[in-house]
């Protein structure tokens, strides 16, 4: 429930922005919000995924100080972040309009806002409290929609004000998180040798995760910016308006690996790595289906449904693009549950080859079919890239398993 609210705030929000907006409005939106999928993954490697892993274990003890140093940190990672996408913005101005820009402006001063409240869900998944961020979710979705509606109404929606919208829902919600769980006793935070060991366990398991992140961004995001260059912005918008037909049953793929992740390491401690695998080859089991039947679903009433959700913009792409986009549900979870296992044996490193032999495939096949194909060649290699990462990411936890 707690990632349907906050993923449903957003896929809701696309669809309206989609239905509001004209389609090189929306294109606009959708190039930079791929951007914000690259900041915020790098963020979830360096704080998300780690606090994870440690929280309910070597920092179980001592949660509320361990996220105020995390915290802290947060901060000063959008410092090298933000001069990074300083430098970005005259290209994307050049390259993808004013509009674009000034959406990327947005998305350089609110960034630490908008990231902020992944952290702090976090903190309730390691204390196996999910409970806590539904309520939250429920907030930001009610403030983020009403947010949008309001825009509409006045005349001042666009791709930059929703950026903003996003940003100030996200504030409220994370400072109502930190009031939670920093309100215990916290004084370690205050502790030198807590903050050099969190930054060190962090750099020792984040690092891998970062990269990991840049190489699973790569092939879900380059077509965003690939296709408008040959076939403007409405492309753009064409491919975010069917992603955002699969993206309900991807974030809940998400939900359940992000509160797998704890249950996996809590297994490993204490029923061993093979009752772990074991898990994870029931849960693979359990998605098959489940997302098969969706994808027969989006087979059969694509047409009324884009009609229905986008008022008529998008109804006349390809069939053929609809299926490719609506089997990767199925792909993109298997992937994901195989590396759940991997990091409940603190084996990101093998995660980043699984998904940087995607990131080559992406950029060797991906990349032609794209630009000879457009949107249908962009969703068939969405699809594509998934299988050899399903294929080596299993051989590694096999072997880790084994060892």
């Amino acid at each position: 429930m707690q990632q349907g609210m906050f993923a449903g705030a957003h896929f809701l929000t696309n669809i309206l922005l989609a239905r509001w907006l004209s389609p090189a409005s929306y294109g606009a939106f959708a190039l930079v919000y791929s951007f914000f999928l690259l900041i915020l993954n790098g963020s979830m490697a360096l704080f998300f995924e780690p606090l994870l892993v440690f929280g309910p274990g070597r920092y179980a003890n001592r949660l509320p100080a361990y996220l105020a140093v995390l915290v802290k940190l947060h901060f000063l990672f959008f410092v090298p972040v933000g001069l990074v996408i300083t430098a970005l913005a005259p290209l994307v101005n050049r390259q993808y309009g004013h509009e674009s820009f000034l959406a990327f402006l947005a998305l350089i001063v609110l960034g630490p806002s908008l990231m902020l409240v992944w952290l702090c869900r976090a903190a309730f998944y390691a204390e196996l409290k999910p409970h806590l961020g539904t309520v939250a979710g429920i907030f930001y979705f009610v403030g983020l929609l009403l947010s949008v509606y309001f825009l509409q109404r006045t005349g001042l929606l666009s791709p930059a004000v929703a950026v903003v919208a996003m940003a100030i829902a996200g504030a409220f919600i994370a400072a109502g998180c930190l009031i939670q769980v920093l309100g215990r006793n916290r004084s370690e935070a205050r502790d030198r040798n807590l903050q050099a060991e969190v930054i060190a366990d962090h750099w020792s398991y984040g690092r891998w995760s970062a990269l990991t992140a840049v190489v699973i961004w790569v092939p879900a995001n380059l077509y965003y910016g690939l296709l408008p260059s040959r076939y403007g912005l409405v492309s753009a918008a064409e491919l975010r308006a069917l992603m955002n037909l699969v993206y309900p049953l991807l974030h809940t793929a998400i939900a359940v690996n992000l509160l797998l992740i704890p249950v996996l390491v809590r297994q490993v401690q204490s029923a061993g790595a093979h009752s772990m695998a074991r898990t994870v080859r029931q849960m693979v089991l359990w998605l098959i289906p489940l997302a098969g039947i969706y994808v027969a679903f989006l087979a059969l009433f694509s047409q009324p449904l884009l009609e229905f959700l986008y008022a008529g913009k998008y109804s006349h792409v390809s069939r053929w693009a609809v299926v490719c986009i609506g089997a990767i549900p199925v792909t993109n979870g298997i992937a994901g549950l195989l590396g759940a296992g991997l990091r409940s044996l603190e084996k990101p490193n093998l995660i980043f080859w699984g998904y940087g032999l995607a990131t080559i495939t992406a950029i060797a096949v991906g990349c032609p079919l794209t630009l000879h194909y457009g949107v249908s060649g962009a969703a068939s290699s969405l699809l594509l890239t998934d299988i050899p990462t399903i294929l080596l990411l299993a051989i590694f936890l096999k072997r880790a398993v084994a060892t």
